[in-house]
C-alpha cells in the first residue's frame, strides 16, 4: 500500500468552478490527490473549518532598494509565504551595465528566497537596451519602463549590490525613443513590457504649479498627478505596442480615464492586461 507525505482532511478546497470538502493528498511537496478517501500518510493535518486556497502570485513587488537583495528576499518572502503568496515578481531597478551587475543578483536572489520567484528586469538607460537580449537567456522575459521618470520627478533609487548596504540614487529621464525602443525589442524577444504610466512632464508641471502656491503634502503630490498624464501615457506606449505587436502590463492604474483609455486600445487590438492595487481602491489623501 502506497504511504504519501502528507495528508490535509477536512478542508473546503477552491477549485476554478467552486469549493469542494476534499482531504488533500501531498507528497514529494505536491498536490497529488484531492480524495474523500484518506490514505496512509506520514503526517496528517486537520483543517477542519478552513479554507484551502491555491497559492497566490504578486506580479508587482519592490524588495532589494534599502536593503541588499540576500537579506531583503529572506524577509518578503517570508512575509509573502504567511499571507499565501507562492510567487513573487521583483521590479529589478540596476544602474549601469546588466552584463557586469546582473549575476550577482541572481547569485543571491537564488539562495536567498523561501518561496518561488520571478523578475522583472527595469530598462533606466538606453544602453541597457541593446542588454535586453543578454537578460532574457538568463531567464528574465518582461521588463519595465518607469514613464514617470524625468525632470524633476527623475530622482529614484536603485537596487543595492548584494553584500552592499548603502542607498544608490540616481536621476533617470526615460524619453520617448526608449519607450519605443524598448517596446520594439520586447516584441522581437517575445517579451511583456510593464508600464508605469505617467507623463514625467506632465507631472513636473504639477509640481511647479504646486510650489508656486506653496502647497506641499499628499493633496499637492495627488493634483500634480492628473489622471490625464496617466491616461496620455498610457496611449504614447500602446500606440507602440500596437505596431509592433508587443504584449503591454499595466501597472497600479488608479483611475477611470485611464480604465477608458485601456478599453479604447484593446477595441485596436492591442495586447494589454491591467492590474490596479487594494490601496487604489481603498485609500486617498483625504484620509491621512
Amino acid at each position: 500500500m502506497l504511504t504519501f507525505d502528507t495528508i490535509i482532511t477536512n478542508s473546503h478546497v477552491v477549485l476554478p468552478n467552486g469549493i469542494v470538502d476534499r482531504n488533500i493528498v501531498i507528497d514529494e511537496g505536491k498536490i497529488v490527490s484531492l480524495t474523500n478517501d484518506t490514505p496512509q500518510c506520514d503526517t496528517k493535518i486537520n483543517a477542519n473549518g478552513l479554507v484551502a486556497l491555491p497559492g497566490l502570485i504578486d506580479p508587482h513587488v519592490h524588495y532589494g532598494v534599502y536593503s541588499p537583495i540576500e537579506q531583503a528576499a529572506l524577509t518578503e518572502s517570508t512575509v509573502a509565504a504567511m499571507g499565501g503568496i507562492t510567487t513573487m515578481m521583483r521590479m529589478l531597478r540596476l544602474s549601469g551595465s546588466y552584463k557586469k551587475n546582473l549575476d550577482p543578483h541572481l547569485s543571491a536572489s537564488a539562495r536567498s528566497h523561501y518561496v518561488d520567484y520571478s523578475i522583472h528586469a527595469s530598462i533606466l538607460h538606453e544602453k541597457q537596451i541593446d542588454e535586453m537580449e543578454f537578460v532574457t537567456k538568463k531567464g528574465i522575459t518582461s521588463f519595465k519602463l518607469y514613464m514617470n521618470l524625468g525632470d524633476d520627478v527623475g530622482h529614484v533609487y536603485m537596487d543595492m549590490q548584494p553584500e552592499e548596504n548603502s542607498l544608490h540614487e540616481e536621476n533617470v529621464e526615460i524619453n520617448s525613443k526608449i519607450v519605443e525602443k524598448v517596446i520594439s525589442n520586447a516584441s522581437r524577444l517575445g517579451c511583456t513590457v510593464l508600464v508605469h504610466a505617467e507623463d514625467y512632464q506632465m507631472c513636473s508641471c504639477g509640481i511647479h504649479e504646486a510650489r508656486s502656491k506653496n502647497k506641499n503634502g499628499l493633496a499637492a503630490w495627488s493634483e500634480s498627478r492628473s489622471v490625464e498624464s496617466e491616461a496620455k501615457s498610457i496611449a504614447t506606449a500602446s500606440q507602440f505596442a500596437r505596431k509592433t505587436g508587443c504584449k503591454l502590463y499595466f501597472v497600479h492604474i488608479g483611475s477611470q480615464a485611464a480604465m477608458d483609455t485601456i478599453s479604447k486600445e484593446k477595441e485596436k487590438d492591442t495586447k494589454i492586461f491591467v492590474e490596479t492595487c487594494p490601496h487604489d481602491l481603498t485609500l486617498s489623501y483625504e484620509l491621512q
